[in-house]
């Protein structure tokens, strides 16, 4: 096969990647997420009677924070990907509360977003947010497809008071 031929291959083939998101997700690295609450913990053997008890269950323990709304958290099963098409399969593992995430790019992913105490979020028009799957309901799952450039990124979920219960993950996007 000629290089004339093989270039104009991989032309239509990225065109058709472009323009068919099922040949696009074949192509993209996939980024399972995970929202985690104390909802989505009971009955997993884990919330035993007395596990609340102070010394027990603390700050940290499966990376959460307690706060008012108690344990919440996002996971990821990779903290790290390459640059390029990127697809978020994300699920609300809650048995009872609403989650979503959003996708903010970010210069240094250890600095806090900025926040509305009396709104309980962080307002998105001050931040970089590149896309988002909105209010998912427990138990339900849904995708995100981007391109990402190399650089730093937060996923939050923005639901007010969630962001700072502890639902924040970074991820790093490589060359």
């Amino acid at each position: 096969m000629s290089c004339a031929v093989r270039s104009l291959a991989a032309f239509v083939f990225i065109l058709t990647s472009l323009s068919d998101p099922a040949v696009a997700a074949k192509t993209a690295a996939t980024v399972k997420v995970a929202l985690l609450d104390m909802s989505s913990m009971s009955g997993m053997g884990m919330m035993g009677r007395g596990m609340m008890r102070p010394g027990i269950m603390g700050p940290g323990m499966m990376g959460g924070r307690m706060f008012a709304h108690g344990m919440m958290a996002i996971r990821l099963d990779q903290s790290t990907v390459k640059a390029g098409s990127i697809r978020f399969d994300v699920t609300n593992w809650s048995r009872s509360v609403v989650h979503e995430v959003l996708v903010v790019s970010v210069d240094n992913p250890g600095a806090p977003l900025p926040y509305d105490y009396s709104r309980g979020k962080v307002p998105e028009d001050q931040v970089k947010v590149l896309g988002e799957v909105a209010d998912l309901s427990p138990n339900a799952s849904g995708t995100l497809d981007l391109a990402l450039a190399p650089g730093s990124y937060l996923l939050i979920c923005n639901v007010a008071g969630h962001y700072a219960a502890g639902m924040a993950v970074p991820l790093s996007v490589t060359p």
